[in-house]
């Protein structure tokens, strides 16, 4: 991994440098690596342009904007495999983001790489600085970040005979007390799209939420879950990004793709990544079938749950009548621990064959427990590869070190992460169809307030910084929002969201005047990070529901399209508003709805905090 360690500033470093409280254990068998440059960057993005009228722009010293508070910073108190790791305190609006890079080289030209880079990066410097000087042009002082990105981009490109890496390994070290969480995306390069069934198209990738809890953690993504995205020759962006307004402080030990070291071919030896159990006399005693009622020994059930402690994924493989046998599990409490039961009358073969590819591991990755020897015998003939284990030796598996699992932190959250995997795995499958029911099963919640000092900050940020989904296109200066704020006769709302997930903080603000019969929409700012929630119809239809006393018949939105908000334009498209025809419709702009015309959305919970205001009129000039 390359930080841009020669943009460090010591001057803005004032909290001591974090110190490990424990003893690290690197991952060992990493054979090959390849190479990740990782920069920062900011969450809503506009450069150049957002650095005359963002309060938060800070120049480094080649004028990209600053969004780590002191820069990326060589921490020799980690001892990890390259000596160090790189402390970074978060900004607000702040990520990191790299393009991917999928060619491997063997680990220690990897690592001579990175260090080679680091002392070249003060000579690039230099040299930028003085090509800028002699020519006048600044581009020549961000050489450095220009010529990395170009490099690594190119590295890509050029086919490998090494084939693809195993897994994105990332390995952090959370010096605070409280367990920071992030979202780690993987996704195509931005490229336009029309929307989809009246919904925004959802790009190519992958995204998960990792918890960094306190001190070290461990995250591995299997290169399998990239889908596309692995595919030769394909660039494509990754990108960690702290969760809601959190200032996230982290020790980054490792983050890059990796190649372990081949598994050593002893059967004593292979790790079980996923236990797969019979149920009849195995995972249960008595035969369902056939009316018994069947219970779950205490022994079997502390070995499930260590197993899922653990990290060893569970599934299940039976001959039985399937709604009958889950509808059991689930009386039993077991029904949570299984990912992608296979209870059917196919051969137990078969059924490991689905469960290792609805999972993407190996099949000698799986472990076979049953009570049956025919059924034992057909998998063990069929897929020689599989641990086959007789029912009756089912308590030599807390010793067995085939089943040890990890220790990481990660371990306890296996399970959890497969399942969310598997949701949004199924959004893809079924969008357009069923994209609704898995947004209702998300539990999102979006809370409307007034502006109030407690937030001005973070609305600050808000209209400087948003671009995809700023309808009107306008950045306020820090004078012209306050402006705005003190002026009573216009309606200011707060919008913040959270799902089951997590919270996203404050991710809106909008500004409202009225004329009559309409409800004018001067100004609406929304986070990308909520974009395709469907927060956008349930707040226009709140304030068709909830803030229209005058029953107004019309709701208008200030549009204006830039070279960045066609996102904006095509949510309201999708929700039915129609461009405004001059002397037409009484409106010179923008877009407008007929009030009947907007549906509720029945997937966001909406609550509202504000106070109701007496009708206020509109000074927008339409």
């Amino acid at each position: 991994m390359i930080f841009e360690l020669d943009k460090y500033q010591p001057k803005l470093h004032h909290d001591e440098p974090a110190t490990p409280r424990l003893p690290y254990i690197p991952v060992l068998n990493v054979q090959k690596a390849s190479i990740i440059y990782w920069a920062e960057h900011c969450v809503e993005c506009a450069a150049p342009d957002c650095y005359h009228t963002c309060d938060l722009y800070e120049p480094r010293i080649d004028l990209r904007c600053r969004r780590f508070a002191f820069g990326a910073f060589k921490n020799h108190n980690f001892p990890s495999t390259r000596g160090y790791g790189v402390e970074i305190a978060f900004k607000k609006w702040a990520k990191m983001e790299a393009y991917g890079n999928l060619r491997l080289l063997p680990h220690g030209y990897a690592l001579w790489a990175e260090k080679l880079v680091e002392v070249a990066g003060p000579v690039a410097n230099f040299g930028g600085m003085l090509m800028a000087r002699i020519t006048g042009k600044p581009y020549w002082k961000a050489i450095t970040h220009i010529g990395l990105e170009k490099l690594v981009r190119r590295l890509d490109q050029r086919l490998s005979k090494e084939g693809l890496p195993d897994a994105f390994l990332l390995e952090v070290y959370n010096p605070t007390d409280q367990t920071v969480r992030m979202q780690l995306n993987f996704s195509d390069l931005p490229a336009g799209g029309q929307p989809k069934n009246g919904l925004m198209r959802i790009s190519e990738g992958f995204s998960t939420t990792i918890s960094c809890t306190p001190d070290y953690s461990r995250h591995e993504v299997d290169v399998a879950r990239l889908g596309r995205l692995a595919d030769s020759g394909r660039q494509f962006l990754i990108s960690m990004t702290p969760e809601g307004d959190t200032n996230a402080r982290l020790v980054f030990l490792t983050s890059e793709f990796v190649k372990f070291a081949p598994r050593v071919k002893d059967s004593d030896a292979r790790k079980v990544k996923c236990a797969v159990f019979d149920l009849d006399n195995t995972l249960w005693k008595g035969v369902l079938i056939e009316g018994d009622d069947v219970v779950v020994s205490q022994e079997t059930m502390k070995l499930i749950k260590l197993l899922d402690e653990r990290g060893i994924l569970l599934s299940i493989a039976s001959k039985n009548d399937h709604d009958t046998a889950w509808r059991k599990l689930q009386e039993l409490g077991l029904g949570e621990y299984f990912l992608y039961p296979q209870v059917s009358w196919n051969p137990k073969s078969q059924s490991l064959k689905t469960v290792a590819d609805r999972l993407n591991i190996g099949i000698d990755a799986l472990a076979f427990i049953d009570d049956n020897p025919f059924e034992l015998d057909e998998v063990s003939r069929a897929l020689p590869e599989v641990v086959c284990v007789n029912a009756g030796e089912m308590a030599s598996l807390v010793s067995d070190r085939r089943f040890q699992g990890s220790a990481t932190a990660d371990a306890l959250q296996r399970r959890q992460f497969y399942q969310d995997a598997a949701t949004r795995e199924a959004v893809q499958e079924s969008y357009g169809s069923d994209y609704l029911g898995f947004l209702a099963s998300c539990e999102i919640k979006l809370e409307i307030s007034t502006d109030s000092s407690e937030n001005s900050e973070r609305v600050a940020e808000l209209v400087q910084r948003t671009n995809q989904l700023n309808f009107s296109g306008r950045k306020y200066t820090r004078s012209e929002l306050e402006q705005v704020l003190a002026d009573r006769s216009l309606e200011k709302y707060v919008l913040k969201c959270s799902d089951r997930y997590g919270s996203y903080g404050t991710i809106g603000f909008c500004i409202v005047g009225r004329e009559p019969d309409t409800i004018c929409v001067q100004d609406f700012m929304l986070s990308c990070r909520v974009q395709g929630k469907l927060l956008e119809k349930a707040f226009f239809h709140h304030l068709l529901e909830r803030h229209n006393a005058e029953s107004a018949r019309t709701l208008w939105i200030n549009f204006k399209a830039t070279l960045r908000n066609r996102p904006a334009q095509q949510v309201l498209e999708s929700l039915g508003f129609r461009s405004c025809e001059p002397g037409a419709n009484g409106f010179s702009q923008g877009m407008f709805l007929g009030s009947k015309e907007l549906p509720r959305c029945d997937v966001v919970q909406v609550s509202c905090n504000c106070h109701a205001d007496s009708v206020v009129t509109c000074l927008a000039n339409h």
